[in-house]
Formats: C-alpha cells, sequence, structure tokens
C-alpha cells in the first residue's frame, strides 16, 4: 500500500512541477487566448466601434488599429518582470490582437506571442515559447503566471468594455 501511495505522489508531482497557465492551440501547440463571445442587441458596427475604443485606451501602441470589413487587428506590447532565483528579469511581452466582429457577437483572439524589445521603432524579438523552454521546469510559471494574469484582465476588461461602452476601473484586492 505504501508502494502505490508513493508512485501515485510521484506520478501527481510530476504533472504538477509541469502546470502551465498560458493557453495552447491544441491545433497548432502556440500560446494563443481565443474565443467568441455572445453580446446580445449590439450591432457588429458597435463592437468594432468599441473594440477599437478600447484598443486605443487600454493598451497605448505605436502600431495602429488595422480595420476591414468585420474585424481588427493591432500588434500590442506589455512590460512586466518576473523573478528568477533572486534576480528581476524585464520582458516586454508582443503580441498579436484580433477581433472579429458579427451582430450579437465577437471573437478575440490575442496570439504570436514574443518577448524582446523595439530598437528603432523595430522589433526585435524572438518566440515566448522557445524562451520560456529555456529555463528549467520549476521556473517557467515564474514567466507564466504574469502573461497569463495580463491576458485574463485584458479579455476580461474587454468583454466590459463592449457590454458597457467604457472601461472597467478595477481596484486592487489586499
Amino acid at each position: 500500500m505504501k508502494r502505490l501511495i508513493f508512485s501515485v505522489s510521484i506520478i501527481l508531482f510530476s504533472f504538477v512541477s509541469q502546470a502551465q497557465l498560458i493557453m495552447i492551440d491544441s491545433e497548432t501547440g502556440d500560446y494563443r487566448y481565443e474565443d467568441v463571445v455572445a453580446v446580445e442587441g449590439i450591432s457588429k458596427n458597435q463592437i468594432k466601434e468599441r473594440a477599437s475604443k478600447w484598443l486605443n485606451s487600454y493598451y497605448k501602441s505605436a502600431d495602429s488599429i488595422s480595420i476591414d470589413s468585420s474585424s481588427l487587428h493591432q500588434k500590442s506590447s506589455y512590460q512586466f518582470s518576473w523573478k528568477f532565483i533572486k534576480k528581476n528579469i524585464p520582458l516586454e511581452l508582443f503580441f498579436d490582437i484580433t477581433i472579429k466582429t458579427k451582430d450579437n457577437r465577437y471573437k478575440y483572439d490575442f496570439s504570436n506571442f514574443q518577448v524582446g524589445k523595439k530598437v528603432n521603432g523595430n522589433i526585435d524579438s524572438s518566440d515566448l515559447k522557445a524562451y520560456i523552454e529555456r529555463f528549467p521546469v520549476k521556473y517557467q510559471i515564474y514567466i507564466e503566471e504574469p502573461i497569463n494574469t495580463e491576458i485574463t484582465k485584458a479579455i476580461n476588461s474587454l468583454a466590459y468594455f463592449i457590454s458597457n461602452g467604457k472601461l472597467k476601473i478595477d481596484e486592487d484586492d489586499w
């Protein structure tokens, strides 16, 4: 019986130690957050207008928003730091946001995650997944956690803005 418990605990530990927060596309294996959200009573044009306002106010980006008949697209960035052993490592995360619109619903897609920096207006970056995999597994969660928190917060903010036409001001929990 003790052997069985020991074996099960080792298996569970291996799964927990390789836990992952960032969403992975099941088809491509790339990091990606996407979903379709229903918003009753809001037209395609209203959704597109609100999504454009949200992109301009939530992510201050030098890149302009490209808009076509049914979608918006912007390259956005987010600066954060993570702790590797005792050292804080600052990073800038670059990613694409695409919002497709239809009457009473929209589809968001956060994808093409890169880490790097802007040099003379150009992005010098590498793939986020390759960057994370460079580090021992036990430290990877420290990179993923602030990214997952930020993207989840952005998705919730987008949903609130499209439904209500204004930004929700979150207060810090303490």
